[in-house]
């Protein structure tokens, strides 16, 4: 009797072993249109946000939106205006929400607000086509809490990545906080509150956008006052808007107060412990990017940065060189370095003794930001110089 229960035993080893390995489901990711990718997302949305207990007993609710940001840069870039077109499009199909674009005005009245984002994916990058990321979320204004997210992903022949005016006339990429404040809220899950940070800063933000769309309307007087009003406020320090006030001065030549303003920029800057300025660079070469209404502007960032350290002895200054992801990984290295010895070279002028408060690394292509090859001007911001501001060691 042991000997057959050994044999069963045996028998359903070996019939269990011969068994196929369970299979892992592999789910392929889906890709839409651009239009069909922002149908999908806007869709979504505002209907899980009508779904919500109670929603369609409290009248016409108003949501206000924030333009969508570039993750890589902190950029609104033409695409984001794309984005913002079609969400309002889409808004026509639900009767109890009346979705706008955020203003000091609307804020006042609104019950939600919409955050999002766009992430190019570089490394999925095929002829022909390109791939992105957008994603949103909705947070209850009342109850601070995010009651709705949501990403969609786009395959395009190519987005309109150049940055609205406001944005490409800024000599610094601000990763800041109204980046800061849009990742927590897109990447946190639904029904967590958000920080009071973002919340206190939604009134400042809203002024912002403001005077950052009168710019963009070539309304210069305006803008100046608003981003002026954006400073004065408590948590108003930011570099978005002095960063705006360097662009209004620089267009109606005001040097004076285009220098000012950036060495406001700087200070924040030096805060924060980076200072990402578009010093940026020719393919394979260390001159700059011949863009003239840039190239007249380089003189005036590194008198400014210089004259920081110059009278700030306790701090020293990273100077590092990027290049494009195309090329030889050793020669991108060598151009990086060659890159940022450059620049250490033109401060030279305004502080002599900027060699021993400074060093000079080449980055190569380890840090780039959009990472696409060959060179073109989708990725100039690659090849670029930037600054990392340290405390001085003895």
């Amino acid at each position: 009797m042991q000997f057959i229960k050994i044999i069963f035993l045996l028998l359903i080893s070996f019939i269990v072993s011969c068994q196929p390995a369970p299979t892992k489901t592999v789910t392929r990711q889906t890709y839409f249109s651009f239009d069909d990718g922002i149908h999908q997302l806007a869709n979504g949305l505002l209907t899980k946000l009508q779904q919500r207990k109670g929603f369609l007993s409290s009248g016409i609710s108003s949501v206000v939106m924030n333009p969508f940001l570039d993750v890589d840069t902190g950029q609104v870039l033409q695409v984001s205006l794309d984005i913002e077109r079609q969400f309002l499009e889409e808004t026509k199909h639900f009767e109890q929400l009346f979705v706008s674009r955020i203003t000091p005005e609307k804020l006042v009245d609104a019950q939600y607000i919409l955050n999002g984002t766009i992430k190019y994916e570089a490394d999925k990058t095929l002829p022909g086509e390109k791939h992105y990321q957008v994603s949103a979320a909705i947070v209850d204004l009342k109850t601070k809490t995010i009651v709705t997210s949501g990403t969609v992903w786009i395959v395009s022949p190519g987005l309109n990545y150049q940055p609205t005016p406001s944005y490409g006339d800024n000599p610094i990429y601000l990763k800041g906080e109204l980046l800061k404040h849009t990742l927590r809220t897109v990447e946190s899950p639904i029904d967590s509150l958000v920080d009071d940070d973002y919340y206190t800063f939604i009134a400042t933000n809203a002024l912002l956008i403001a005077a950052q769309t009168a710019y963009d309307k070539k309304d210069y007087e305006l803008a100046d006052r608003m981003f002026k009003e954006v400073t004065e406020r408590p948590n108003g320090n930011i570099i978005e808007a002095y960063g705006g006030l360097y662009a209004v001065a620089f267009k109606v030549d005001d040097l004076e107060k285009a220098e000012e303003s950036f060495s406001q920029m700087v200070a924040i800057g030096v805060e924060n412990g980076s200072l990402p300025v578009k010093f940026l660079f020719q393919p394979h070469l260390t001159e700059f990017l011949d863009i003239p209404e840039i190239r007249q502007q380089y003189a005036l960032w590194l008198r400014q940065i210089s004259l920081y350290l110059k009278n700030h002895p306790d701090k020293c200054v990273e100077i590092i060189g990027h290049t494009s992801q195309y090329g030889i990984y050793k020669n991108n290295k060598r151009l990086s370095k060659r890159r940022a010895d450059k620049i250490q070279e033109l401060m030279r002028q305004t502080f002599p003794r900027i060699v021993h408060r400074s060093t000079t690394i080449g980055m190569g292509a380890d840090k780039t930001i959009v990472g696409t090859k060959p060179d073109s001007a989708d990725n100039a911001i690659d090849r670029r110089v930037e600054f990392k501001i340290v405390d001085c060691f003895s």
